[in-house]
């Protein structure tokens, strides 16, 4: 993911978080803080969800 570009760039990312749906994983995302203090969502799609 493109949670270890956002460390390089001095971010601080929090824990990847995956959602599941009956056994299968759906959403992978964690969220970043914006120098304003906004939290923004990064997510990886997955399933039918692409």
């Amino acid at each position: 993911m493109r949670r270890r570009l956002l460390e390089a760039e001095g971010f601080d990312p929090g824990d990847v978080v995956e959602f599941h749906r009956e056994g299968s994983l759906m959403a992978r995302f964690f969220f970043v803080q914006d120098p304003d203090g906004y939290k923004i969502e990064v997510l990886e799609r997955h399933g039918r969800y692409q």
